[in-house]
């Protein structure tokens, strides 16, 4: 049985590389967009994102799990300049069933743009906006783990685009009884020329660390820092035969720990291939994932060797193969919606995990009044 589904995947894979291809799947449905405006306006915008998410699990790397809920993010933005733009608000996330908030946090940034470059001090346009892929960086931050704060440079050319960003997470003072933390991140994805607009190829590469340690806390842990790298060639066609693009990718990712004491492996490695077509707001995806000795601290659990369930099931090797459906909609200016499923079968244990998930994304935004200076 698994001979035949692998024996039909390849068969698929191959049918859609001869059409050409679309991988990851396209996450700007999350984008925070902070575009400048007028010099002087003062405006209110609400970023509102409502989720449901459902996972089964029937492997071991993972517990299924449910989140059901909304955020809401108003703030107020003021455009002090041609280029230069300050936001102030207050982060807001309840789950429902909680009598309680999930997360109220004010949040702050001042952002400068021009040209095709941005700089942002304070609250980030991070999460899935970062371009990683899953085995990287877990969508499901999203809902966990949104807000980062830190500093972000962000690089929009015709031939290249790319990205730095430091996202500091924990602080520490003299004598704090824990460990700082903070994640570095580089993205970098230029564009190879090409005769035609309609296709183009780039060698899309990321290092992310992560890094827990200090020299002024009291808590006697070990310092850790993992590297997680990633590789990759990237096809796109826009407008062909049959479908509005299609995209093909294949990475190879890497996983690496110079802690003073590792975890559990001190080196591993993947390998990501990804085709997805979109048609009128449908997508279809299909990946595969084979993975030795791999470990990702943000990644989705799914991709990695060592469980999330119970740190002692460890398993060498990992690999799956995916198959993904999505639907995204229009339902009016500001307002978007996103139903997306994933059904992924592991090779090696013979196991079946399944994700359901749906969005509703409001974002209006009010201008209110001016300011002269």
């Amino acid at each position: 049985m698994v001979t035949y589904l692998l024996k039909r995947f390849v068969i698929v894979f191959l049918v859609l590389l001869s059409i050409n291809s679309y991988g990851q799947w396209n996450n700007s449905f999350f984008d925070l967009e902070r575009d400048d405006t007028s010099e002087g306006l003062v405006s209110l915008s609400i970023e509102n994102l409502n989720y449901f998410r459902n996972s089964e699990y029937k492997s071991r790397i993972d517990e299924g799990r449910s989140l059901f809920g909304y955020q809401l993010w108003p703030e107020l933005i003021y455009q002090a300049s041609t280029n230069v733009q300050v936001s102030f608000g207050m982060f807001l996330q309840q789950d429902f069933g909680s009598d309680e908030l999930y997360k109220s946090t004010p949040t702050f940034s001042l952002q400068f743009g021009k040209k095709g470059h941005m700089v942002r001090f304070g609250t980030l346009m991070g999460s899935m906006q970062h371009k990683l892929l899953e085995p990287i960086y877990d969508p499901e931050r999203i809902i966990e783990n949104r807000l980062e704060n830190g500093f972000q440079y962000v690089l929009s050319k015709r031939k290249i685009d790319g990205e730095f960003w430091v996202d500091w997470q924990k602080m520490i003072y003299q004598n704090s009884p824990f460990r700082e933390e903070f994640t570095t991140g580089l993205r970098i994805e230029p564009k190879l020329p090409t005769k035609n607009n309609n296709h183009q190829i780039s060698l899309p590469i990321s290092i992310v660390s992560f890094h827990k340690g200090g020299e002024i806390d009291t808590s006697k842990m070990p310092t850790i820092s993992n590297f997680n790298f990633d590789y990759g060639l990237r096809y796109v066609a826009r407008n062909p035969n049959w479908f509005d693009s299609i995209d093909l990718q294949g990475h190879a990712i890497y996983y690496e720990d110079i802690s003073t004491e590792t975890e559990n492996y001190i080196d591993g490695l993947g390998q990501y291939v990804s085709v997805a077509a979109y048609k009128n707001g449908f997508g279809v995806m299909l990946n595969y994932w084979d993975s030795h000795q791999y470990h990702n601290p943000m990644g989705d659990a799914i991709f990695r060797t060592v469980s999330m369930r119970n740190p002692e099931y460890i398993f060498d090797y990992r690999k799956l193969i995916m198959a993904r459906l999505s639907w995204e909609k229009v339902i009016k200016e500001n307002l978007h919606f996103l139903i997306r499923t994933n059904f992924s079968h592991n090779l090696k244990e013979e196991t079946n995990d399944f994700i359901a998930e749906f969005y509703f994304r409001w974002t209006p935004t009010f201008g209110l009044f001016s300011v002269k200076e």
